[in-house]
């Protein structure tokens, strides 16, 4: 069975990773980068590690990475974001972030009794009985709900900040996937964890475990332009090239990708559902320091601004010098409809409210800069977690190839819907050529 994988992003390289430990296979990773990783590529400059985003994971415990941890044999640790350290700016004072009891008991973003309405919709999102898993989009159930202003805006604020959109976003999102996203979340005992090392550990080991199977190879700024179905073989071009065949193809890169792929092909119609999906974007403001400026806490969300800087740092000691310090400014971003003129003054208007943030709890920051990247379009996810859109599934009738990625159908959001649909398609070739030996012999 020879497979051919296009993209090496997370989702290729499990998907890989898993068949390649299977002797009965071969095949090839079609990167079109320099790079393999993807939104995950990580990074050295100046002894610090930088990533593509943050290698936060949510809910490490309940993760599709424990089980790839023992199926593929990873080895990686990780340390858990500290609770009391992470803090809401409003109104410009900073208060605990009401992430679980005993902080939602000594925050001021809620009154008393409305932190009574609070603990009480946590209870029943746990319970798996909340009501908003009834309704269509968050917005709704909100226009619904009897709770308090505040309340409300707490629930905006929280779904902006787990699937990085805006607040106007976050209401579009489906009660029935924050149900779920929280009831997983709130469950956890690791609700937020950093891989130490970044995301690099678990990347290098699945390119290592690709690369221990030699009937495997990796094709790096090879990216394949065209692929026609001809006798039972799919015939795959690239630019340096022509007619490589396989057995099987996965995709495992954005759907906007795989549909400009095959647009002129018989399979085209079938993707016209997802060929309208909106990516989810950000504004990322990476700083490094040659010494500790300041560690007023871990990690502090700006609700009227839209933002907040984690201290990447605090939790994963890898990613700076021994006496250096790493942040991360993260900036919700909603300029789909603007010229660009506009998005130009928008953006600029976004780095200057995140170094505002850095001058008011980090002081004297300037002084002591190493390192400093500010990525105004960083794509988080490839598909926005809104009802507009549609997860591209990990197979569709009439079209003989497996999807994957994180626009894909999966379990989780973000890069565990990467990891989880990497695995998913990966075994089910397996098990399709489990079932042809059985029949065979």
């Amino acid at each position: 069975m020879k497979i051919a994988i296009i993209g090496g992003g997370l989702a290729g390289l499990t998907a890989a990773a898993y068949l390649s430990d299977n002797l009965g296979t071969e095949g090839t990773v079609f990167e079109r980068s320099p790079q393999l990783g993807g939104r995950a590529f990580t990074y050295q400059k100046s002894g610090f590690t930088l990533n593509y985003g943050a290698h936060a994971v949510y809910g490490i415990d309940r993760h599709t990475l424990q089980h790839m941890e023992q199926e593929l044999k990873l080895q990686f640790q990780s340390k858990q974001v500290d609770k009391r350290k992470v803090m809401y700016a409003k109104h410009g004072n900073l208060t605990p972030a009401p992430l679980d009891f005993i902080n939602i008991m000594k925050t001021n973003v809620l009154k008393p009794f409305e932190k009574v309405r609070f603990v009480a919709e946590i209870a029943a999102v746990i319970g798996n009985i909340h009501q908003l898993k009834h309704y269509q989009t968050l917005g709704e159930y909100l226009d619904h709900s009897h709770a308090s202003a505040d309340v409300k805006e707490l629930w905006e604020h929280l779904v902006s900040s787990n699937f990085f959109i805006t607040p106007e976003d976050a209401r579009k999102v489906s009660g029935e996937v924050i149900a779920e996203y929280y009831h997983n979340l709130f469950l956890s005992h690791k609700p937020v964890n950093y891989i130490l090392g970044s995301w690099a550990t678990i990347t290098d080991q699945l390119i290592h475990k690709i690369r221990e199977n030699d009937k495997w190879d990796i094709a790096l700024k090879e990216g394949v332009e065209s692929i026609s179905l001809e006798n039972g073989k799919y015939l795959l071009n690239t630019k340096t090239r022509q007619a490589l065949e396989f057995d099987h193809v996965i995709f495992a890169m954005p759907a906007q990708q795989v549909v400009k792929l095959l647009e002129d092909t018989s399979w085209s119609s079938f993707l016209d559902p997802y060929k309208n999906n909106s990516s989810t974007e950000v504004l990322v403001y990476d700083i490094g320091f040659s010494k500790v400026v300041a560690r007023p806490f871990s990690y502090i969300s700006d609700m009227d601004n839209k933002l907040f800087i984690s201290d990447v740092s605090a939790t994963d000691h890898t990613v700076a010098p021994e006496t250096g310090q790493l942040l991360q400014g993260i900036a919700y971003l909603n300029d789909d409809c603007m010229e660009e003129d506009e998005k130009k003054q928008y953006l600029d208007g976004k780095v200057q409210k995140m170094e505002a943030m850095f001058d008011q709890y980090y002081p004297g920051w300037r002084d002591h800069v190493e390192v400093k990247r500010v990525s105004k379009k960083a794509m988080v996810s490839s598909v926005k977690n809104i009802r507009e859109n549609k997860l591209l599934p990990n197979e569709i009738a009439q079209v003989p190839f497996l999807f994957c990625g994180d626009g894909c159908e999966g379990k989780g959001e973000l890069a565990e819907r990467a990891f989880s649909s990497g695995r998913k398609v990966a075994n089910l070739l397996l098990k399709d050529q489990a079932n042809i030996k059985s029949v065979v012999h």
